[in-house]
């Protein structure tokens, strides 16, 4: 067991050094910044923080790993997710410009709205301001040419901003 949270100690080490990796280089390419669902990163932590419990009646080497579990975790948050010029980044990978058959942009919560790429595979969620919808709009129609916008969002495109 103690071989196994060495491993399990080290491969973390690995995530944290990957993570510093995507929020120095990664970070930089994103053009316009959105989120993922934060109930679903609070679960996840909600979840982590049972299964890895930090006590005193542990052993040095699970608390360590339960650290490192924890900080891996919070880590995760400073990775931008967003739109790139190569593609909508997620939190550890790419989906490039040429494998999004369509983007539906629909309205979540009050000052949110729903971005949800559609590829061969999967649909992929990034949750962006809705003040910033004109922005994407130019962005994403650089690359993909089938945009659904839901008609609630036709109000927030006449929106104008107030000079100061």
């Amino acid at each position: 067991m103690i071989i196994l949270n060495y491993a399990v100690c080290v491969l973390l080490i690995g995530c944290l050094i990957g993570e510093a990796y995507f929020i120095i280089r990664r970070n930089k390419t994103i053009v316009k910044k959105g989120k993922d669902d934060f109930f679903t990163y609070a679960l996840v932590m909600f979840f982590a923080l049972l299964i890895f419990p930090i006590t005193t009646a542990n052993s040095m080497i699970e608390d360590f790993r339960n650290i490192l579990v924890l900080v891996t975790l919070f880590a995760s948050a400073g990775i931008k997710r967003g739109l790139s010029e190569n593609g909508v980044e997620k939190i550890c990978y790419t989906i490039p410009w040429n494998q999004i058959k369509e983007i539906r942009i629909d309205s979540f919560q009050y000052s949110k709205m729903q971005i949800i790429c559609v590829t061969q595979k999967r649909k992929y969620k990034l949750l962006f301001s809705k003040y910033q919808l004109k922005d994407i709009l130019r962005e994403l129609e650089k690359h993909v040419s089938n945009i659904y916008i839901q008609s609630s969002l036709d109000d927030v495109l006449k929106m104008k901003k107030a000079k100061a």
